[in-house]
């Protein structure tokens, strides 16, 4: 793959160098030659990208919605060096966005999206069971998915922290501005409509292939003896029917077995054995197809009074789980005004509804995928359980107690699952702003501006009587469940109050200034209530608070205000369009932070030479090149709520209130979190804008940073709020545009895009040299390790002897006694995309190559699952040409590669007839790392415009059909029957997969017409 590339990469370089000048032609108009055009940067303000001293990247709005999608930010994903974009294939699930590496160790790393001016908000309102633990919870989605992408006209990434300063804290990870369309002039009111609808079904790359050679059980582990591997029925084989792996007796047609729908009222097989084989349909039989779609339209006007834009945008789909939907519904409107001649009123307000019912469970426990992927007997027809179900609406399961006991022994009918412990969310959202523009004088602006963004939230979650117990809680329970009903409210606001004064001039010598003074005042309130059932449900089928068989709990409620007072200050000089100096400071002060130490301030400086504009540069094949330089200083603050010790109250014992302490130390005396940040950067364009890259090398430390440190048990508490820490990150950017073919009908045009940010902890506090970030399953954790990258991986390896694995007198591993062993990062060694696109006359057709090389990611899915035997490696034939599972006796067994404790080869053969011969019985966690590499096919679109001629006659001003393919071809990956991009969820905890849904490819068809 390697050579491939490379090759292709050479081949488009030399041919751009060989026919840009000889395809140089008077169609290259000054605006192809327009190298850096005008970006808006922070706060709003437009500036000429060529007078800044630090990167920033324009995606096109034509990009962001070509492919229909949940959440338009997947679409970014290979489009911007730095920015790493990973979706984690949940339903209506999140999108993981980090820009330039980690800059906090516990905190939020994710950028600042900034729309028209107003900061908005982007939460995932997951529990931390389900994000730090993998254990059963929903990932809600990222709220930034409420935006609708046909609103967007431009989207800016403002790169390092001398772009975004003056947004203070909130934008220390980098920003995305977003501009959205407005009106513009014309004589009627212009209408734009898309209607799209989209499939999606299951990459089968990314699911279980199953053996086929043997059916339910463990083998002889619980075997009744010897001699067999089925328990016995009227005098006839039965299969072990509690057992959830698939390491019982081989399959046999001759052979009739009892088996799970033998005693299933109603079953086609009752009081019947049937032949002993695969099942016709395995579990990928279980999904269907899920259709999606989206149809909006705007309208528009504009004039030299003002102007005004109002969209609908309706999206409505379901997944490919059953039971499944999605309906959004975005109504985004904007309108300006000239009061007077120098007073301009701008209004803008988004409100948007969502409603999904059937979120995926995640993690560990009680989620059907990680039984698919992990507990699956090869024998089960998936289709059968879907007949027992819709015949009875009981769970009747495979996985019954016994022939006379069919509740579940550990796993529930999945399509009882999908239909009857549905959860349902629902989230309500309003964003508006409000400015007024006054120009003093042509030189000065005064500009005053209100912006506010918040959502109401409810998400249910329900568990059906009937159901298997919930062995680890649930709700605000932390006891076993029979069923229930718990629901969680959020409500959460940011409100931002801006006045700006701005002043421009420019000089007769050449010389321009551009100054500006502001004040903001950010408020953001949140509040949560969370209330459960306990005991269980009453009377079934009532999901309601009222219906608890026992006491409630009593709601756990958090209600809290932030708010951040700041002042800013901005100046740049410019000088004959070619030298540029910018300089900003601000100053905050937070009530997160104690009344003695709640200011801090944030500097910044940086420069640009455009070098091209020399004099014995110019007539060259150079037409265009900066070079540029930045240094910055930020602070940050905290959440609310973390200066004070507090009790919290339980439930009641009889009449005797309960409370408890709060379990992680207050600090009265916190510190604003510091970061520095530097970039040096060069940009190039030759050949009229036909080859050209800009560079970009960076580094970060972020120290004093605020996280919660253990301490000893003495005192009472497992934490401390504490300043301590410091993340350093490296790397370099690089962004590559090529024209290698243009004419006067054609145009090839290709875009490469390369980072690779490596984010270190180079310091923690005396005493602690390790944070774990997230505890799993498997002994696994995720961790901030003292001079380890961020995100290093720990848990059980190999014993080695001179660098070999190492095994006992029984032939079988030697496995470390510590889970503190290093054993992968989750961090990528380098990532980056090509998009390649290409122009007919009226025809488009462009396709998207993502890469990422290195990290890795450790697999609950293949820890359990090899061992419970669903996989063919576990079915195999050995080195003796014999199946593996055979006895020893009969030629089966293995030798497993590796050394005894002399030093000296393996040569002791153990056996495979028992469960857990490839899993976790008898191997480390190291086992189940793999390389997160992956090479794939993004997208593939093709659009066709109707010829304006064909229109003249028509209330049509243009007419484009479009299609579109999504994720349809993993080129690479090392990671078997998974999307190494799937994850639990987003935020800092990633490297960790447990039954993970399985990736679609997405086949879209759209239209869009402009009346």
């Amino acid at each position: 793959m390697k050579k491939i590339t490379t090759g292709v990469l050479a081949l488009v370089l030399s041919s751009s160098v060989a026919l840009a000048q000889a395809q140089q032609k008077k169609s290259d108009t000054v605006r192809t030659q327009d190298i850096e055009g005008v970006v808006v940067t922070a706060l709003g303000i437009k500036r000429e990208k060529k007078a800044l001293g630090y990167s920033t990247q324009t995606v096109d709005a034509a990009d962001l919605t070509k492919s229909p999608t949940n959440n338009f930010t997947s679409n970014l994903s290979g489009k911007v060096s730095g920015l790493q974009v990973k979706s984690v294939s949940n339903f209506g699930g999140s999108v993981d966005i980090v820009l330039r590496g980690y800059k906090s160790i516990t905190g939020n790393n994710q950028p600042l999206f900034v729309i028209d001016g107003v900061p908005m908000i982007n939460a995932n309102n997951n529990t931390s069971a389900q994000s730090l633990q993998g254990r059963p919870g929903y990932d809600f989605g990222n709220t930034i998915s409420d935006i609708n992408p046909n609103d967007i006209e431009e989207l800016n990434v403002l790169k390092g922290a001398a772009a975004t300063a003056l947004y203070g804290s909130r934008a220390q990870n980098g920003a995305i501005i977003i501009t959205t369309k407005k009106g513009k002039k014309g004589k009627n009111i212009g209408i734009e409509f898309n209607s799209s609808v989209s499939v999606a079904a299951i990459n089968k790359e990314t699911f279980p292939t199953y053996q086929k050679q043997y059916g339910q059980g463990y083998g002889y582990y619980y075997g009744p003896d010897e001699d067999s591997q089925f328990a016995e029925y009227n005098g006839m084989p039965m299969a072990p029917t509690t057992e959830d792996a698939s390491y019982g007796a081989a399959f046999d047609p001759n052979l009739m077995v009892y088996q799970y729908g033998a005693f299933i009222p109603g079953s086609p097989t009752y009081d019947k054995a049937t032949p002993w084989v695969a099942a016709k349909n395995d579990p990928s039989k279980f999904f269907q197809k899920g259709v999606n779609y989206n149809n909006g339209i705007s309208f528009a006007k504009g004039g030299e009074a003002g102007s005004f834009r109002l969209s609908f945008n309706n999206q409505n789909g379901s997944d490919i789980m059953p039971n499944t939907s999605l309906n959004k519904n975005t109504i985004t409107g904007n309108a300006s005004y000239k009061l007077m001649d120098n007073l301009n009123a701008t209004i803008g307000a988004t409100y948007v509804t969502q409603n999904v019912k059937g979120r995926n469970s995640t993690g560990y426990s009680g989620n059907l995928i990680s039984g698919f992927r992990q507990w699956w007997p090869v024998n089960v027809d998936v289709k059968d359980q879907q007949y027992f179900y819709a015949n009875s609406g009981n769970n009747y399961t495979w996985n019954i107690a016994g022939p006379n006991n069919l509740t579940p022994a550990y796993w529930n009918n999945p399509y009882f699952q999908v239909y009857e412990n549905a959860v349902f969310d629902t989230r309500e959202r309003f964003a508006g702003n409000f400015s007024l523009s006054y120009d003093v004088t042509k030189n000065l602006n005064l500009l005053a501006r209100v912006g506010t963004d918040g959502y109401t939230q409810r998400m249910e979650d329900r568990k059906a009587v009937g159901s298997i117990p919930e062995l680890m809680g649930f709700g605000l329970t932390t006891v076993e469940q029979p069923s229930g009903f718990a629901v969680m409210q959020i409500q959460q606001r940011e409100t931002n109050y801006d006045f700006i004064a701005n002043y421009k001039k420019d000089f007769d010598n050449g010389l321009n200034l551009n100054a500006l003074l502001g004040t903001n005042l950010n408020v953001i309130n949140f509040y949560s209530n969370s209330q459960s059932t306990s005991g269980g449900l009453y009377v079934p089928g009532l999901y309601s608070l009222a219906n608890s068989y026992s006491t409630p709990p009593k709601a756990l409620t958090i209600d809290n205000t932030k708010k951040i007072a700041g002042i800013f200050a901005q100046a740049s000089l410019g000088y004959q369009g070619t030298y540029y100096l910018e300089g900003t400071v601000r100053r905050d002060q937070s009530s997160g932070l104690p009344i003695n130490n709640n200011v801090y301030w944030y500097y910044s400086g940086s420069a640009s030479i455009v070098f091209s504009n020399w004099s014995f540069l110019k007539g060259g094949v150079m037409n265009f090149g900066k070079l540029r330089a930045s240094y910055a200083e930020v602070g940050g603050d905290t959440t609310a709520d973390q200066l004070r010790n507090q009790y919290l109250t339980s439930t009641s014992f009889g009449d005797l209130p309960m409370v408890y302490y709060n379990l992680s130390q207050r600090n009265p005396d916190l510190r604003p979190q510091r970061s520095k940040q530097t970039e040096l950067g060069l940009n190039a364009q030759f050949f009229k804008n036909r080859l050209g890259f800009d560079v970009a090398w960076f580094r970060n430390d972020a120290f004093d940073q605020i996280l919660a440190l253990p301490v000893s048990y003495g005192t009472g508490v497992a934490t401390k709020i504490q300043n301590a820490g410091n993340l350093r990150t490296d790397g370099w950017e690089l962004a590559l545009n090529i024209t290698p073919l243009k004419s006067d009908n054609f145009r090839w045009d290709v875009n490469v895009n390369w980072s690779n940010p490596q984010t270190k902890v180079t310091e923690i506090a005396p005493g602690n040299e390790n944070i774990t970030l997230g505890s799993f399953q498997g002994g696994v954790t995720i961790n901030a390790s003292l001079n380890d990258l961020y995100g290093t991986i720990k848990g059980t390896d190999y014993v080695y002897t001179n660098g070999q694995k190492t095994v006992g007198a029984n032939g079988r591993y030697l496995i470390s006694s510590s889970t503190n062993n290093v054993i992968g990062n989750m961090q990528a060694d380098w990532f980056g995309g090509i998009i390649n696109k290409f122009s007919y006359k009226d025809f488009q057709l462009s396709f998207q190559i993502d890469w990422r090389k290195g990290g890795d990611i450790f697999s609950l899915d293949q820890y359990y699952g090899l061992s419970t035997g669903i996989y063919p490696e576990t079915a195999g034939l050995n080195d003796l040409g014999n199946p593996v599972r055979n006895p020893i006796s009969q030629g089966g067994g293995v030798i497993l590669p590796g050394v005894k404790a002399d030093g000296s080869v393996n040569d002791i053969r153990v056996s495979g007839q028992n469960y857990g011969l490839y899993g976790y019985r008898y191997s480390p966690a190291s086992t189940f790392v793999y390389d997160a590499s992956f090479v794939k096919l993004r997208e593939v679109a093709i659009s066709y415009s109707l010829p304006s001629k064909y229109l003249t006659n028509t209330f049509f001003k243009g007419l484009t059909f479009s299609a579109i393919g999504n994720n349809l071809w993993i080129i690479h990956k090392n990671l078997p029957y998974a999307d190494p991009e799937a994850a639990l969820s987003s935020g800092n905890v990633q490297g960790y997969q447990s039954g993970v849904m399985p990736t679609t490819r997405v086949f879209s068809f759209s239209i869009k017409a402009n009346f």
